[in-house]
């Protein structure tokens, strides 16, 4: 169950959570353990409402969210669980999805999160793993031959096509010189009923430490987003 930190609200996590922390595994791969001589509880490298902007709402994601995430985590952009058949255009675009899951089990086990709403209206999602990885190195192939691809799926009850666009974008002043990046996924199916999904992710690797902030907004959110990354990173690092 969710444990909002103000005592207004809770239960278990929406689909938005599911859907905003299955998107993680787009910057997540080639990532092993990391071993701390002094290991600090990842709670306390999360953000708390006092390191937060105001206006902000913080939900602790914990037990059996938990779980509903190790299943959820192929949902990154149809919304949709992994379908019986999957082509990607180019191909070996393919390749970089099967990259990005293979590391989401390991994500999820050695991390903690919080699910973070801003004015009752902007939805983020803050995780710290001990799982450790290459912002840059990741960050490069979701923005060079695969920054646009067409992925399909069907099976026997629904298919579904989409165009999927990432780009870079610069990191805050303050984290300039971290070992982060930040890229834009925005999501166009063809079916004209489905909406178009923006995602903005960034990844940082702080003090062996994967600090990594999903949001539901695109670039008109950008300072914001870039905001609360900042935070998230100066909290490992003051921690660690």
């Amino acid at each position: 169950m969710g444990r909002r930190v103000d005592g207004q609200w809770g239960g278990k996590m929406s689909m938005r959570w599911v859907v905003a922390l299955g998107s993680c595994a787009l910057l997540i791969a080639g990532c092993t353990a990391e071993e701390h001589d002094s290991p600090a509880s990842r709670d306390d490298l999360l953000p708390s409402i006092e390191d937060l902007p105001t206006g902000s709402e913080v939900d602790v994601l914990e037990g059996e969210e938990q779980l509903v995430l190790s299943v959820a985590l192929d949902a990154i952009n149809s919304g949709e669980s992994r379908s019986d058949s999957e082509t990607y255009t180019p191909t070996e675009c393919a390749e970089h999805s099967r990259y990005a899951d293979e590391a989401r089990i390991s994500l999820i086990e050695d991390a903690s999160a919080v699910g973070v709403v801003i004015d009752r209206e902007r939805t983020y999602i803050v995780l710290v793993s001990e799982t450790a990885g290459d912002p840059t190195r990741v960050a490069e192939a979701h923005t060079g031959t695969c920054s646009t691809y067409v992925r399909q799926s069907s099976s026997s009850t629904h298919s579904y096509e989409a165009t999927v666009r990432t780009e870079r974008m610069d990191l805050p002043l303050k984290v300039v010189d971290e070992d982060a990046a930040i890229v834009s996924e925005v999501t166009d199916p063809v079916n004209p009923n489905w909406s178009n999904t923006e995602v903005t992710l960034g990844f940082a690797s702080v003090s062996g430490y994967s600090v990594l902030v999903v949001a539901h907004q695109g670039k008109d959110s950008q300072p914001e987003f870039d905001d609360i990354f900042t935070r998230s990173i100066e909290k490992v690092r003051s921690k660690t």
